[in-house]
């Protein structure tokens, strides 16, 4: 194994997890003055993105921070609603029709 990732593999596993927590972190940044856009819900564990939550949380954890390799996150969640996970679970089932329920 290589001498220097011996020596410095605690410190290298610390640095990596917090860099790992700041990515994650963000999007709960992002997500703490939202809310559910049919139902208002503002609980931030409850909130998702529409239609590409599972991609954004997939790729928010393996990018880093800097504002380039942000750029396809920040595509999606500008392609995104913020819905909270009951109505994002009425709306894949086809139980909410999303046409007629947006707030203008």
């Amino acid at each position: 194994m290589n001498e220097h990732y011996e020596k410095y593999k605690e410190t290298i596993k610390r640095v990596s997890k917090r860099n790992y927590h700041k990515r994650v972190s963000s999007l709960s940044r992002y997500l703490e003055n939202s809310k559910c856009q049919y139902c208002d819900e503002n609980e931030i564990a409850c909130l998702k993105f529409h239609p590409h939550d599972k991609e954004i949380r997939d790729k928010i954890k393996r990018v880093g921070m800097n504002s380039e390799s942000r750029k396809e996150v920040e595509k999606l969640i500008n392609e995104s609603d913020v819905v909270c996970a009951n109505c994002k679970i009425k709306i894949d089932n086809e139980l909410m029709d999303i046409h007629y329920q947006l707030k203008i």
